[in-house]
Protein backbone atom coordinates (compact mmCIF):
# COMPACT_ATOMS: atom_id res chain seq x y z
CA UNK A 1 0.00 0.00 0.00
CA UNK A 2 1.51 3.20 -0.46
CA UNK A 3 1.09 6.40 1.13
CA UNK A 4 -1.09 8.52 -0.90
CA UNK A 5 -3.62 5.39 0.22
CA UNK A 6 -3.03 4.66 3.31
CA UNK A 7 -3.79 8.09 4.12
CA UNK A 8 -7.44 8.11 3.44
CA UNK A 9 -7.80 5.36 5.24
CA UNK A 10 -6.35 6.24 7.91
CA UNK A 11 -8.17 9.17 7.88
CA UNK A 12 -11.75 7.14 7.61
CA UNK A 13 -10.47 5.12 10.68
CA UNK A 14 -9.57 7.50 13.15
CA UNK A 15 -13.02 9.33 11.55
CA UNK A 16 -14.94 6.10 13.04
CA UNK A 17 -12.83 5.67 16.04
CA UNK A 18 -14.12 8.98 16.80
CA UNK A 19 -17.74 8.71 16.19
CA UNK A 20 -17.74 5.39 17.93
CA UNK A 21 -15.78 7.39 20.96
CA UNK A 22 -18.24 10.22 21.03
CA UNK A 23 -21.60 7.99 20.53
CA UNK A 24 -20.84 4.91 23.01
CA UNK A 25 -20.80 7.46 25.92
CA UNK A 26 -23.86 9.03 24.79
CA UNK A 27 -25.57 6.02 24.09
CA UNK A 28 -24.90 4.75 27.18
CA UNK A 29 -26.22 8.11 29.16
CA UNK A 30 -29.34 8.61 27.28
CA UNK A 31 -31.48 5.91 29.33
CA UNK A 32 -29.96 7.96 32.10
CA UNK A 33 -30.68 10.92 31.33
CA UNK A 34 -33.92 10.27 30.81
CA UNK A 35 -35.22 8.21 33.66
CA UNK A 36 -33.69 12.03 35.21
CA UNK A 37 -35.90 13.99 33.04
CA UNK A 38 -39.21 12.24 34.23
CA UNK A 39 -38.13 12.05 37.59
CA UNK A 40 -37.55 15.70 37.51
CA UNK A 41 -40.25 17.11 35.12
CA UNK A 42 -42.96 16.89 38.02
CA UNK A 43 -40.87 18.92 40.60
CA UNK A 44 -41.99 22.58 39.69
CA UNK A 45 -45.47 21.65 39.31
CA UNK A 46 -45.66 19.54 42.74
CA UNK A 47 -43.53 22.72 44.45
CA UNK A 48 -45.95 24.64 43.17
CA UNK A 49 -49.40 22.71 44.43
CA UNK A 50 -47.64 21.82 47.59
CA UNK A 51 -46.99 25.83 48.30
CA UNK A 52 -50.86 26.43 47.38
CA UNK A 53 -52.10 23.45 49.55
CA UNK A 54 -50.28 24.73 52.75
CA UNK A 55 -50.73 28.49 52.12
CA UNK A 56 -54.48 27.22 51.49
CA UNK A 57 -54.75 25.38 54.96
CA UNK A 58 -52.89 28.38 56.63
CA UNK A 59 -55.12 30.85 55.74
CA UNK A 60 -58.04 28.39 56.60
CA UNK A 61 -56.54 28.29 60.29
CA UNK A 62 -56.09 32.06 60.26
CA UNK A 63 -59.72 32.99 59.26
CA UNK A 64 -61.18 30.25 61.94
CA UNK A 65 -58.98 31.23 64.99
CA UNK A 66 -59.90 34.86 64.70
CA UNK A 67 -63.89 34.72 63.85
CA UNK A 68 -64.20 35.76 67.16
CA UNK A 69 -62.12 39.21 66.27
CA UNK A 70 -64.98 39.98 63.22
CA UNK A 71 -67.58 42.22 63.29
CA UNK A 72 -69.28 40.08 60.50
CA UNK A 73 -69.02 36.54 61.49
CA UNK A 74 -71.36 35.05 58.63
CA UNK A 75 -68.66 36.66 55.92
CA UNK A 76 -66.01 34.58 57.43
CA UNK A 77 -67.38 31.73 58.05
CA UNK A 78 -67.92 31.92 54.37
CA UNK A 79 -64.33 32.97 53.16
CA UNK A 80 -63.37 29.57 55.82
CA UNK A 81 -66.00 27.73 53.49
CA UNK A 82 -64.26 29.21 50.25
CA UNK A 83 -60.69 28.12 51.24
CA UNK A 84 -62.03 24.39 52.45
CA UNK A 85 -63.36 24.34 48.86
CA UNK A 86 -60.09 25.02 47.98
CA UNK A 87 -58.09 22.77 49.74
CA UNK A 88 -59.70 19.77 48.35
CA UNK A 89 -59.76 21.16 44.96
CA UNK A 90 -55.66 21.34 45.64
CA UNK A 91 -55.65 17.83 47.03
CA UNK A 92 -57.39 16.33 44.13
CA UNK A 93 -54.38 17.68 42.14
CA UNK A 94 -51.92 16.47 44.86
CA UNK A 95 -53.46 12.99 43.84
CA UNK A 96 -52.32 13.15 40.60
CA UNK A 97 -48.12 13.92 41.49
CA UNK A 98 -47.78 13.07 44.89
CA UNK A 99 -46.81 9.98 46.54
CA UNK A 100 -48.73 7.80 48.55
CA UNK A 101 -47.25 9.65 51.72
CA UNK A 102 -47.84 13.30 50.43
CA UNK A 103 -51.32 12.60 49.81
CA UNK A 104 -51.86 10.48 53.09
CA UNK A 105 -50.75 13.66 54.91
CA UNK A 106 -52.51 16.06 52.56
CA UNK A 107 -55.77 13.79 53.54
CA UNK A 108 -54.87 14.05 57.66
CA UNK A 109 -54.56 18.42 56.87
CA UNK A 110 -58.29 18.16 55.34
CA UNK A 111 -59.27 16.18 58.13
CA UNK A 112 -58.11 18.35 61.01
CA UNK A 113 -59.16 21.62 58.72
CA UNK A 114 -62.51 20.30 58.99
CA UNK A 115 -62.28 20.11 62.59
CA UNK A 116 -60.80 23.68 62.88
CA UNK A 117 -63.71 25.02 60.93
CA UNK A 118 -66.60 23.11 63.14
CA UNK A 119 -65.15 24.62 66.16
CA UNK A 120 -64.99 28.43 64.14
CA UNK A 121 -68.38 27.56 63.44
CA UNK A 122 -69.38 26.90 66.94
CA UNK A 123 -69.45 22.99 67.10
CA UNK A 124 -67.98 20.80 69.07
CA UNK A 125 -64.72 19.42 67.77
CA UNK A 126 -66.14 15.90 65.24
CA UNK A 127 -62.39 14.59 65.96
CA UNK A 128 -61.75 15.10 69.50
CA UNK A 129 -62.79 11.58 70.18
CA UNK A 130 -60.31 10.47 67.79
CA UNK A 131 -57.27 12.03 68.88
CA UNK A 132 -57.59 12.09 72.72
CA UNK A 133 -54.94 14.32 73.86
CA UNK A 134 -54.00 15.93 70.93
CA UNK A 135 -56.74 18.61 71.03
CA UNK A 136 -57.63 21.98 70.01
CA UNK A 137 -57.69 20.67 65.82
CA UNK A 138 -55.60 23.76 65.02
CA UNK A 139 -52.57 21.80 67.26
CA UNK A 140 -52.99 18.93 65.30
CA UNK A 141 -53.59 20.73 61.46
CA UNK A 142 -49.64 21.87 62.63
CA UNK A 143 -48.42 18.41 63.50
CA UNK A 144 -49.61 17.04 60.34
CA UNK A 145 -48.57 20.25 58.25
CA UNK A 146 -44.87 19.04 59.48
CA UNK A 147 -45.65 15.85 57.98
CA UNK A 148 -46.76 16.73 54.82
CA UNK A 149 -43.53 19.10 54.82
CA UNK A 150 -41.25 16.17 54.94
CA UNK A 151 -43.13 14.05 52.89
CA UNK A 152 -42.88 17.39 49.98
CA UNK A 153 -39.52 17.62 50.65
CA UNK A 154 -38.66 13.77 50.60
CA UNK A 155 -40.48 13.48 47.23
CA UNK A 156 -38.77 16.79 45.62
CA UNK A 157 -35.08 15.15 46.86
CA UNK A 158 -34.64 17.86 48.93
CA UNK A 159 -32.09 17.12 51.47
CA UNK A 160 -32.41 16.23 55.19
CA UNK A 161 -36.51 16.14 54.22
CA UNK A 162 -37.25 15.65 57.95
CA UNK A 163 -35.45 18.71 59.32
CA UNK A 164 -38.12 21.60 58.87
CA UNK A 165 -38.07 24.49 61.98
CA UNK A 166 -41.47 24.89 63.26
CA UNK A 167 -43.17 28.72 63.87
CA UNK A 168 -44.18 28.71 67.43
CA UNK A 169 -45.18 31.92 66.84
CA UNK A 170 -47.96 30.99 64.41
CA UNK A 171 -48.98 27.68 66.29
CA UNK A 172 -49.39 28.94 69.69
CA UNK A 173 -51.71 32.22 68.37
CA UNK A 174 -53.81 29.24 66.83
CA UNK A 175 -53.86 26.90 70.19
CA UNK A 176 -54.53 30.42 72.08
CA UNK A 177 -56.98 31.50 69.71
CA UNK A 178 -58.84 28.25 69.39
CA UNK A 179 -59.25 27.92 73.26
CA UNK A 180 -61.45 30.84 72.91
CA UNK A 181 -65.53 30.92 72.89
CA UNK A 182 -66.33 31.50 69.49
CA UNK A 183 -69.06 34.60 69.41
CA UNK A 184 -72.49 33.95 67.74
CA UNK A 185 -73.23 36.76 65.02
CA UNK A 186 -77.19 37.49 65.36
Amino acid sequence: MSTSTASPIVAVGLLIAGAAIGFIPTYLLEPSKQRHALRTRWDVPLFELCKQFTGTSRQLVHLATRVDETDDNAAQLSLIEEKHRELRALFEQLRLIGGKQLQESARLIIHHCYAVRAVAEGKPDPRATDYPGMTPPTARVADVTQAFYTAARNQLGVRDPDIILQDPSLDQHAISAAQQPVRQSH
